[in-house]
Parts: structure tokens; C-alpha cells; sequence
């Protein structure tokens, strides 16, 4: 054991002001770094992990947090063998090297019992003069399982949201497991929508995923603190922003995480709101003027209509998973032709007129230039494309009112110039995004894990195109690293962005699943899903490419009577 080495780690990290040596926490011991003796391992260590797992390291782990606790100066209570840490002492804290500092402390007493700390660090001036920090909120449980979860933001982050761990959790949060969890608002403040931090360079670094190995360090440093000892395995789990948090944690810092979840990832915003922008102005092409004198998409298709184009896609796909229940069981083999319902002569409710036909199979075709090459894939045709009850309304009503971020009332779009502001005049939106990189390889080879889901029937991400991404990463594999090994994604039927849907079963336990996958080597197959849309009908989400089939016997409603398919 060659424990000189602490010290020549001990600098601290001129980029987030944090102490260095948080970062050691990726590694087993927390803080400390010991040569990997070939006699140490044994026949059962978990992959990647360098004999950890063994016995005689369990022994050496308890000597040396015990050595590395005094040399630090960290306090618990031991007593016959018990840890009783409590929230005083918490507002005065100081971590070496780290201008971190607590602005609240708050014991809550209902279930799960736990300190909650508030508080913020690398506070500066930026380049545009407005004052940053990154702020945090963390949730420390009186029955710590020994785990710890980042947990991912949302829109343009801005805000600190309660540290719980509830995404792909299955109603149980990562806080009621008993994890420590963590949350941040990615190193600036602001409204969910409000872009004006990216006149900074270092906010806009932070938002980009920098933040994310910050505020992991820093968590990581006061669970260490808090419980006298680290935390023996790290997770993060995040939707939408936070599934592309996700996604730039695995590339760019590879050995933060041990298992980290995916969903509905904002992995490339520029080219998912440029092909939003080039629907719009279909749907604009065939709306009424409104009161405003702008065409009003909203009225571009009736209830009626919407109802037309639903039915047309379930007599088409609803049987292709052995049962017709109002669910799209196998998304990926749906064919639907919405010329199928074209008037033969004059418009009625019971057809579409030829313009309404030609919108709707734009709105599911991929975004095109002139050439002809996709610059963004199509949406999936899936039951909620006509939602208008969900928070975030179905693909096929464009409303402004519920969705500022698409309002858009030309009448012509040039695909191609739009992508070259994308891509070539917006050197921040480069950076930000998480669709390029598809080399996970270190990832891979520690033993870490990733799980993606997505919703056919979100309205702002294509499910495609993250499929699209999960195919490009299995051939960067290659051959060295099965993607089996490290790797799934689960299409959710039916669910919008990251939850809802009118026929979605929007509740699932990936979090245990992971947890299983990461620490007891076992990988996830079917995984129960459930919701409130249809009361009573679980179904197993099955991974990519597999599908929920019916097995032609048993009541519908029951997940126990489906199988995963190819």
C-alpha cells in the first residue's frame, strides 16, 4: 500500500474549486489510493473493480477509512458499532480547499428521516458582469444505504429542485432507498428557459455537464463528512436535460459514475427544435387566422380529426403485440399510411382533406434538406401523438400556449440554412450537445453501466433518434466491448416526454434494475411497467429491440402473460 500517494493527489483543482480529493471517491476506498496487488483479487470480484470485491480488501477497506477518517478530520459517533450523525455542525462547514459554503441545515423527521443541507459554492464575477455560483441541495438519510445519486435538472436548469431521486425509480425514490442525493441548478439562476447565462463562458461549460463532475465531488465530500465513511457506489439518473447530463457524464468523465440512467435525452436540441420548427411551419401552412391575424395551429385539426388519424394508426399497428388493447405494444414495426384516410370527394369528419394528409405524414417523416438526407429522424407514430390533456401536448398540436419555447408563425423554413446555424454558427450548442461521441469504451472497461429510456410518444425528442445514438455507440463498441455487457435502452409505448401519455404505462423500477446490474452482476431483462392512464394493466418494458408480446392466453391486463420478442 503506497499511501505517499494521497498527498501528491491532495492539490486542489483550480477548475471547480473543489478539493481534489472527492474526485479519489470514484474509487474504492474514498481518498485514498492503493497499488492493485494481484494477490488481492478473487474469483468472485465485480468486473472492472480490481479485487475490491474480496475479502482481505474488505478488511484493508475498514483500516484504511479509519486511517484516512482521522487524517481528515472527519467525526461520527461509533459507538458499539453505530453511526448517529446529525445536522449540527453541517452550518459551519468547511471542506479544504473549497469556497463551499452551507447556507441551511434542516432535519426532516417524516419518512425517510434525513438532514437536508443547502448550500452553494464556486462563487464568482462572470464575463458579463451578473454574479454565479453553483448551488446544491442534498438529503442525507438517517438510514443511509451507502449509496449516492446525482440527480439530473431540467429545461435550462436555473433552479435547485428537491433532492429526492424520482426519475425511472417506480414511485420509490432514490432518498426513500435510502441513498444520499444530490441536486444543483448546473451553476446558474434563472427561469427554466431563460438562456442569457451563455454570455458566460464557464456558466455555459458548467450547463454543458461540467457541473455535473463538480457537484458530484462536492456530494461526495459531505456524504464522506457526514458519514464518517464514502459511499461505496455512485449513481446518476436524470430526463430530458438531465438524460443528456446522463449521456455527457459517460463520455466526458467516464469514472464518476458506476451506473447512471438515461431518459428522453435533450442530447441534441439544436437539430430536434430545428425539425419542431419545420413542422410548425407545415402545420402553419394549413391553419386559420386567429384573432391575432397569425395562423393558429391549434385549430389546423379538430377533436375529430385527431380522433381520425388515432383510430387510422391503431387498426393499423394496435394488434402487432398479439392483442388489440389501445396500446402500441411494438412501436418499431408500425406502418401506418395516412393517406389511408384522404376524403374521396369533399371534406367530412369522417376523412381528412388531401392538405391535412399531407401534414400529418410530414410531421412523422424525417426532417429533410434538399438533398434529401435526413438532418433529424422521424417520430415515431405512437398513441399519444394527439394528446391535448397532457402537461406537454401530443406532436400533432403545436400550441403556444403550453409550448413558448415553438412559437413560430412563418409560413416558409429552409432546413439546410437552419442546420448550418445549428451547427456551424453556434459553437456553444456544439459543446452542449451529447450525440457525437459515441466512445464509451473506458466506461465500458471499468464495469460501469448505462440504461436509456425513452417515450415513442414524445412530442419534443424523438425516441428514434436516441435509437439511432444507441446503434452508433454498439458499432463504436465493436468487438472489445459487448453492449450487452454495459448497455440498455427501453422504448416506453405509448408515454410522452419522460412521463404521461393517455395510454402510457409510465412507471417503472430501472433504478433497481441498475442497482442489480452494477453491484450484484445481474442484467436487466423485462422490466414491470405501470401507470395511472390505464389502472389495473402492468406490461413488462422489454430492452431494445424487444418488444412486449402477448402469449395468446390470459387476462390482457396482466403483465405476467407477456413475453419479451424481438
Amino acid at each position: 500500500m503506497d499511501i505517499s500517494r494521497v498527498d501528491a493527489r491532495a492539490h486542489l483543482s483550480r477548475r471547480s474549486g473543489i478539493s481534489i480529493l472527492p474526485h479519489l471517491s470514484q474509487y474504492r476506498p474514498a481518498f485514498l489510493w492503493i497499488d492493485r496487488e494481484p494477490d488481492l483479487c478473487c474469483d468472485d470480484c465485480p468486473s472492472g473493480r480490481g479485487g475490491w470485491g474480496g475479502r482481505k480488501m474488505q478488511a484493508l477497506f475498514a483500516a484504511t477509512t479509519l486511517i484516512v477518517a482521522t487524517l481528515l478530520g472527519l467525526t461520527a459517533n461509533a459507538s458499539a458499532g453505530s453511526l448517529e450523525p446529525t445536522c449540527t455542525g453541517f452550518k459551519d462547514l468547511q471542506l479544504p480547499g473549497s469556497d463551499l459554503e452551507v447556507a441551511s441545515t434542516e432535519y426532516i423527521s417524516q419518512a425517510p428521516p434525513h438532514c437536508l443541507v443547502r448550500g452553494a459554492f464556486e462563487r464568482r464575477k462572470g464575463a458579463d458582469g451578473k454574479p454565479y455560483e453553483i448551488r446544491f441541495s442534498i438529503a442525507l438519510p438517517d438510514a443511509w444505504s451507502g449509496q449516492f445519486l446525482v440527480q439530473g435538472g431540467g429545461g435550462l436548469n436555473g433552479t435547485v429542485q428537491p433532492p429526492a431521486g424520482n426519475v425511472a425509480a417506480g414511485g420509490k425514490t432514490a432518498l426513500a432507498r435510502g441513498f444520499a442525493v444530490i441536486s444543483h441548478d448546473s451553476g446558474h439562476q434563472g427561469e427554466v428557459w431563460d438562456g442569457s447565462f451563455k454570455a458566460d463562458q464557464i456558466a455555459t461549460l458548467n450547463f454543458a455537464g461540467w457541473s455535473v463532475e463538480k457537484v458530484a465531488a462536492a456530494g461526495k465530500a459531505l456524504v464522506s463528512r457526514y458519514y464518517g465513511r464514502s459511499a461505496h457506489h455512485s449513481y446518476f439518473a436524470g430526463c430530458s436535460t438531465g438524460g443528456r447530463e446522463a449521456m455527457a457524464s459517460a463520455q466526458r468523465f467516464p469514472l464518476i459514475f458506476d451506473g447512471v440512467i438515461a431518459g428522453a435525452p435533450a442530447m441534441r436540441t439544436s437539430r430536434s427544435n430545428m425539425s419542431l420548427a419545420a413542422k410548425n411551419v407545415a402545420m402553419n401552412s394549413i391553419s386559420p387566422t386567429g384573432k391575432d391575424g397569425l395562423p393558429d395551429r391549434s385549430l389546423a385539426f379538430t377533436d375529430k380529426d385527431r380522433s381520425l388519424v388515432l383510430g387510422g394508426l391503431l387498426k393499423s399497428c394496435d394488434k402487432l403485440d398479439g392483442v388489440e388493447d389501445g396500446m402500441i405494444g411494438n412501436p418499431l414495426a408500425c406502418r401506418f399510411d395516412p393517406s389511408s384516410l384522404v376524403c374521396k370527394g369533399g371534406k367530412t369528419d369522417e376523412c381528412l382533406s388531401a392538405d391535412q394528409v399531407r401534414v400529418v405524414a410530414e410531421t412523422f417523416s424525417p426532417t429533410a434538406g434538399a438533398s434529401g438526407r435526413p438532418a433529424y429522424p422521424a417520430f415515431p407514430y405512437d398513441t399519444g401523438v394527439m394528446s391535448v390533456t397532457d402537461a406537454i401536448p401530443g406532436l400533432m398540436r403545436f400550441d403556444d400556449r403550453r409550448n413558448r419555447q415553438f412559437n413560430n408563425h412563418a409560413l416558409t423554413f429552409d432546413v439546410d440554412d437552419a442546420v448550418e446555424k445549428a451547427d456551424i454558427d453556434d459553437p456553444q450548442q456544439r459543446l452542449i450537445n451529447a450525440d457525437q461521441w459515441t466512445d464509451l469504451s473506458s466506461f465500458a472497461a471499468e464495469g460501469r453501466k448505462i440504461i436509456f429510456f425513452h417515450g415513442m410518444s414524445d412530442p419534443w425528442f424523438s425516441a428514434n433518434d436516441t435509437v439511432d445514438f444507441f446503434e452508433r455507440m454498439k458499432k463504436a463498441a465493436g468487438d472489445r466491448f459487448k453492449t450487452d455487457d454495459w448497455a440498455r435502452l427501453y422504448l416506453v409505448a405509448g408515454m410522452s416526454h419522460c412521463r404521461g401519455g393517455p395510454a402510457a404505462l409510465d412507471q417503472f423500477d430501472l433504478l433497481t434494475a441498475l442497482v442489480d446490474w452494477v453491484e450484484h452482476g445481474k442484467p436487466p431483462e423485462g422490466v414491470t411497467a405501470w401507470g395511472t392512464a390505464i389502472p389495473g394493466r402492468t406490461r413488462p418494458l422489454c430492452p431494445y429491440p424487444s418488444h412486449a408480446h402477448y402469449k395468446s392466453d390470459g387476462a390482457t391486463d396482466d403483465g405476467a402473460n407477456f413475453e419479451c420478442r424481438p
